[in-house]
């Protein structure tokens, strides 16, 4: 009987299930100890992240396309309108490019991938302080049909969309270099006040 349990309990030892099952703890402390949290959840950002984020005037955009990322800029940061003084400004810049890819008999397109480049800079009065660039990849599908308007409208849909999700990323960088920069700051202060 004792022989039977000790060849079981060298089989569960040896899987990789138990293996499995003694990384993940590791993997929870090695996070842990790195200071990782989430952007999402309850503590969506700090008060003074989220301060900052309200304290951004967004500089407005030319063309449709400008005007749809402006929009969504100002419903991302400023949700309850912008600041009567706000004390910084951002300045994004995005180029669009626009390449077809599937072609009907007739040399029509019906599948096109659009791709922004965005560039934006913040700045505090005359001083920049944060610039970051990235591209933005969406693909769309549409069947040209005879009816124009149809087409105008999935295209516009996608234009919305992407508007949308650039607007999302932009927050999400300018809030991690707030939290940076918070922490910086916080750190620089301690440092001060022990010599």
């Amino acid at each position: 009987m004792n022989n039977l349990n000790w060849n079981f309990l060298k089989k569960i030892v040896l899987s990789n299930k138990f293996l499995l099952i003694l990384r993940i703890p590791f993997l929870l402390i090695i996070i842990t100890s790195c200071e990782f949290h989430a952007l999402y959840g309850e503590n969506l950002y700090s008060n003074t992240v989220m301060n900052d984020l309200y304290n951004i005037h967004v500089v407005p955009l030319e063309n449709r396309d400008g005007q749809l990322l402006h929009n969504e800029l100002l419903t991302n940061l400023n949700p309850h309108g912008e600041y009567y003084k706000p004390r910084y400004n951002l300045l994004v810049s995005s180029i669009l490019s626009e390449k077809q890819h599937t072609f009907r008999k007739d040399s029509l397109a019906t599948r096109n991938t659009l791709i922004y480049t965005v560039t934006f800079s913040l700045n505090e009065k005359s001083t920049r302080l944060f610039t970051d660039t990235f591209n933005q990849m969406f693909s769309y599908d549409y069947e040209l049909l005879e009816k124009h308007y149809s087409n105008i409208s999935a295209v516009d849909d996608i234009h919305h969309r992407a508007a949308k999700t650039i607007a999302d990323e932009i927050r999400n960088r300018l809030a991690v270099y707030f939290i940076r920069s918070n922490k910086m700051k916080k750190e620089n202060l301690i440092n001060e006040t022990n010599r």
